[in-house]
């Protein structure tokens, strides 16, 4: 299967194994921001820790908006590449933990 690159033009083999690396990689980002809001929801949690696999950053109560915009973005992006990338049979649907 063929994945188009920013000018249209199609791509094989590698470079569309990366598209692939992408979508996995923005999932675990995914995740984290999940595991984060969620904690940051809770009452007497002041402070978290996310960890994408590469850094780590302590976010807090005040960084709840920013998290939440930052996941809305991330979960519009990971719909835009898997429907870009996935055959109709093979797209899935991410729906929200909460």
């Amino acid at each position: 299967m063929a994945v188009l690159d920013d000018n249209h033009s199609a791509i094989t083999g590698s470079a569309a194994h990366s598209w692939q690396d992408v979508i996995k990689n923005s999932k675990i980002i995914l995740f984290e921001l999940d595991k984060a809001i969620i904690a940051l929801m809770q009452e007497g949690i002041r402070g978290f820790t996310l960890n994408t696999g590469m850094t780590t950053q302590t976010v807090t109560n005040q960084d709840l908006p920013i998290l939440i915009q930052r996941r809305n973005d991330l979960l519009e992006q990971i719909k835009k590449l898997e429907s870009f990338n996935a055959p109709p049979a093979m797209k899935t649907k991410v729906v929200p933990a909460w």
